[in-house]
């Protein structure tokens, strides 16, 4: 994988608790939009097993050898499911080869590759990993997203039947002005809470969802132990692999510290680990700040140009900027080093951040 992949994979996870939540005393049916959301928060502990589609239309920018991570956001994923808890599960990402399987073993992940024919324990963990198809489950996607945004207004939506269960649903509309999102539609099994559907609508095309996930069967049942437990077949290999560190891949030695404000945006606490990586703005109006080399920044910049992106005037170097119906790309070179900004906001959020971080480094 190119370190341009790893770059907008960064961006695009950037933007990746157990027990339960009782219904209202006498209720009946459904509960109100805000109890629902409390209970789907609080469904990881629910077992299930199943099976789940996920489209996307995202468009990303066609950068070189993006590979199975763009492939995630602009096409149809079909994935298989066993959960029988949040550190107990194992999702297979089924292709026309064959599969990709992820084991998450109390604490211990192992991928599965079946075209390779090679079983890879991964050794340790990172903050910032590429996305992966189990981060499109419809449990995972909505617990992620109403975490994200747990004050933006809420409200009911009319039940449907998803995977053959009655499932009541909620919209969240974001409250930033400047998030391309338009609104996120969950729709969760009335009994359990588990989400079962999630579409996200962009503000670019309010007419249909920018990305769609769907349990299209499902089981509330824990799955067998000997389901979640890796193995080697006869002829396959087996081989131990540390997890992949952004920092290391990107090559970025001594990287400034990012500033403590960037479009009017306060800089989270998040990723110590990660020098350089500076998360910005709450809610689902966010951007994320990646150092890049100045070779990885210049040729991205070039890409994105021949692509079709707009030039973005900067006080020093050059900066070029991508919408998509979802994410704002901008990509800054200039010297020795370059940045990427990528998230949830408008390009007018982006353009302004890369400019005034442009002027900082003059």
């Amino acid at each position: 994988m190119s370190r341009r992949a790893l770059l907008v994979g960064a961006g695009a996870a950037a933007l990746v608790a157990a027990g339960t939540v009782p219904w209202p005393a006498g209720a009946t049916g459904a509960p109100d939009p805000a109890a629902l959301r409390a209970r789907i928060r609080a469904s990881a502990a629910q077992p299930y097993t199943g099976f789940a589609e996920a489209s996307g239309r995202l468009g990303l920018p066609d950068l070189p050898q993006l590979g199975q991570a763009i492939a995630l956001f602009t096409g149809t994923t079909r994935i298989r499911v066993f959960h029988a808890g949040p550190q107990r599960w194992r999702v297979d990402e089924l292709t026309a080869a064959g599969e990709r399987d992820i084991y998450h073993l109390d604490g211990v992940e192992s991928s599965w590759d079946f075209g390779s024919q090679r079983l890879t324990r991964i050794v340790g963990t990172t903050s910032v990993r590429l996305p992966r198809a189990a981060d499109l489950l419809p449990p995972d996607l909505a617990r992620r997203i109403l975490a994200a945004a747990p004050d933006d207004p809420v409200e009911a939506l009319p039940d449907r039947r998803v995977a053959g269960r009655a499932a009541a649903g909620i919209r969240v509309t974001p409250a930033d002005p400047d998030t391309t999102v338009a609104h996120v539609d969950v729709w969760a099994d009335a009994t359990s809470g588990l989400p079962l559907r999630v579409e996200i609508t962009g503000r670019a095309d309010p007419g249909r969802p920018v990305l769609t996930s769907e349990l299209t069967s499902v089981d509330l049942t824990a799955p067998a132990d000997d389901v979640l437990v890796p193995t080697v077949p006869p002829g396959a290999t087996a081989a131990e692999v540390p997890a992949a560190d952004l920092a290391g891949a990107l090559r970025v030695l001594g990287p400034s510290a990012p500033p403590g404000e960037l479009a009017g945006r306060g800089r989270l606490p998040r990723f110590p680990d990660l020098p350089g990586i500076g998360v910005y703005g709450t809610g689902l109006g966010g951007f994320v700040l990646v150092p890049v080399t100045g070779r990885i920044a210049a040729q991205a910049v070039d890409g994105a140009a021949a692509a079709g992106g707009v030039p973005v005037t900067v006080p020093t170097g050059r900066a070029v900027a991508v919408s998509t119906p979802l994410l704002s790309v901008v990509i800054r070179a200039g010297g020795r080093r370059g940045a990427l900004l990528v998230g949830t906001v408008s390009p007018a959020v982006l353009a302004r951040a890369v400019t005034e971080l442009a002027g900082a480094a003059r």
